[in-house]
């Protein structure tokens, strides 16, 4: 790659980057590329598990060869602690805009409501990492599952606002009881091949819960 401060006819301001084909990037290329791969990611190990996919199919997803990818990370690790931080921001983002439409002080009802949902249950890919990746995590190093806790600390405090509870420990303690339930049922739904076997024991649970705080 050569980068050019500023090309004939273009402000001093604008830093581009050209590669040896004369192929034309602007400053922030590498950026775009580096964010478009984990979102991808992000939805490919939801969806198949960490193991699933290997690095030249998650690079070829993102329309990248294998050879790339150590441009932008150390080791498929990497990747994964990236990948898995993007899922918590936008299903955190997506909690919040469910508890939005509820009633004052009601938002962890939607929560439950739209969590424990067949829709939730059958796209993985785009639902919450601890339900679609606990075992894994659960294996992976301590290094590694140790930067995982951080963004799952993150999620849990973005949650814990919207639990019942008169105070912060007890809107803690609600959260252990209730999102915890909620993983385990989503999990165990997902291995069941019924449709309506997974909406009996997906309402079951939501029923519980909503009657139970």
């Amino acid at each position: 790659m050569i980068r050019v401060a500023h090309p004939a006819g273009l402000p001093e301001s604008m830093d581009y980057i050209y590669n040896l084909t004369g192929m034309r990037y602007e400053p922030d290329h590498k950026q775009h590329t580096h964010r478009r791969i984990v979102e991808s990611a992000s939805r490919q190990f939801r969806s198949e598990g960490m193991n699933g996919p290997g690095v030249a199919r998650l690079m070829k997803s993102s329309g990248l060869t294998v050879g790339g990818f150590y441009k932008h990370f150390r080791s498929k690790n990497d990747l994964v602690t990236e990948a898995i931080d993007a899922s918590v921001t936008d299903v955190a983002a997506r909690v919040a805009e469910w508890a939005a439409t509820a009633k004052a002080g009601e938002g962890w009802k939607e929560i439950v409501k739209r969590y424990l949902s067949l829709e939730h249950c059958e796209h993985p890919g785009i639902g919450c990492p601890m339900a679609a990746l606990a075992p894994d995590i659960a294996r992976t190093r301590t290094a590694v599952r140790k930067k995982i806790q951080t963004s799952m600390d993150a999620y849990k405090k973005q949650l814990v606002k919207f639990m019942p509870g008169a105070d912060p420990g007890e809107k803690k303690k609600n959260f252990t009881l209730i999102f915890t339930a909620m993983v385990g049922a989503l999990s165990v739904a997902r291995t069941l091949s019924d449709r309506e076997e997974k909406e009996t024991m997906l309402g079951l649970v939501r029923d519980h819960l909503l009657t139970s705080f």
